[in-house]
Order: structure tokens, then sequence, then C-alpha cells
């Protein structure tokens, strides 16, 4: 993908950019998360129930901060959204959704019926320090929001639409091979349709959203890219941290089996 630095595409061009990064994420996440050991096990019912306690424990934690993260956006990027009004109320929508569905303090809850359904307290996801790989990739999201610029973050959610998918494979895994109810495995299937479809009385698919800030990036001329960062590099460094944390799962399992 050739970005001229301020440069501004015409609409046609912009959703053929973006349509070209989310089609190279799509092509990374298969190769490194799907076709990983780790997801092959899990959605073949092979995955030991411990490394799954394991990867959700550090997960769950995960994504409490991803969404704070989410709502700096907004500011953090104000002056943008002040240009594109008509932007604003799916912003604050998405916001909304992480932290007020299906009631206050937001997804957090849904997380933890499924956390609760693997044995997970509230103590070990709040308080136990995240895998330092886990943590790798939410340092990493977190230096792109505040050091780097709107498209490159805006290329780091790609993932989201991504870990649609990613949901649903769980989803279906949980529900087959290791008995969980619908209601056990509500995180996933929750994520599956907040990332994917129009959900909520109207609120954008999360994945959707990002495609349509990307593009309004694209279109302004915005998509300012730092050296030795872009948005290629942001896009395909969100995957690859993604399946660094699942690898490092079944390495921290191995590792606390053997003791």
């Amino acid at each position: 993908m050739k970005i001229i630095p301020g440069s501004k595409m015409k609409p046609a061009e912009a959703k053929a950019a973006v349509d070209e990064l989310y089609a190279k994420v799509a092509a990374r996440w298969e190769e490194r998360v799907t076709r990983s050991p780790f997801m092959q096990q899990l959605m073949s019912g092979k995955l030991p129930l411990s490394t799954i306690r394991l990867f959700f424990k550090n997960w769950g934690a995960w994504t409490i901060e991803i969404n704070t993260l989410t709502a700096c956006s907004y500011q953090r990027f104000l002056t943008f959204f002040k240009t594109h009004r008509e932007l604003m109320a799916p912003l604050g929508e998405k916001i909304a959704d992480e932290f007020m569905h299906p009631k206050p303090p937001g997804h957090y809850l849904v997380m933890m019926q499924t956390a609760k359904a693997l044995g997970i307290t509230e103590e070990e996801v709040f308080t136990q320090p995240l895998l330092s790989e886990f943590r790798a990739k939410i340092d990493f999201m977190r230096g792109v929001m505040f050091e780097g610029t709107a498209a490159e973050w805006y290329s780091c959610v790609t993932t989201e639409e991504r870990i649609g998918h990613w949901a649903g494979d769980w989803f279906k895994a949980l529900i087959t091979h290791y008995g969980f109810t619908n209601e056990q495995a509500t995180y996933f299937s929750t994520h599956h349709e907040a990332d994917l479809e129009e959900h909520e009385e109207g609120v954008m698919g999360h994945g959707q959203f990002n495609r349509t800030v990307l593009q309004r990036l694209l279109e302004d001329g915005l998509a300012e890219e730092r050296p030795t960062y872009g948005m290629e590099y942001c896009a395909l460094t969100s995957v690859d941290l993604h399946a660094v944390m699942q690898r490092t799962a079944l390495e921290e399992a191995e590792r606390l089996k053997a003791k």
C-alpha cells in the first residue's frame, strides 16, 4: 500500500487501500493465529482446560486495559472527529458499548461470566500481573495511542475485525468440545457480534467503524506514518503480538506442568 504523505485520496482509492491493508491482516492472522498450534488444538477440543484458563485469565485482564485505550482515542484524536462529526455518534456508541452493555461497567461483566465458568476469580483477573507477552501487546498499543498517529492507531485496531472471527471460533469450540452453555461462553458470542455486526439497535460493528475512520483519514490526506512504524507495520505487529500471546500460554502451561 503506497501512501504519499499529505496526498488526499478519492473515496474509491481510499477504500481500496483500506481493503488491501485488511486483506494483509486477514492473511497474516490466518497464518499466525488461526493455524497456530494453540488455535488448532482449541478448535479440535485437544487444548487442555488448564491452558484455556491460563490464557483467559490473562486475556480477561488484557481486555480491561484495551477498552480504556479505546475510550482515550476520543480525546486523543478529537480534532479529526470534530472535522468528521458524522463519526462522533458511532464512536460514542462504540465506547458506550464497551462500558455500558449489558449494564455498567460493560463488557467486563460478560468477560467475568465466562471467566467464572472457567473457575477464574475476579481477584485473579484484577490483581495478578499479566504474562510479559500479554503486557507487550498492551504496551505496544498504548505507545501507538499516545506517541503515534491516528492512521497508525486505526491500523493497529484492524485486528478488532479479526478478533470477531476468532471469538466465533472460541465460542464454537467451547460449546462443541468443552461442554459450555451459551451463557457460559457469552464473552465470545458477544464479541463475535459486536466486532462484526450492527447490533443493539443500530450500533455500528466495531470492525466497520475502524475501517470507516481509516478510509476518512486517507481521503483527508491525514495518513501520517512515522519512520520504522507506519500503517502496515502497526497492523501486522498487532497480529503478530496476538499470536505471541497464544504461544506463550502454551509455553507457560508446559512450564507449570513440568514443575
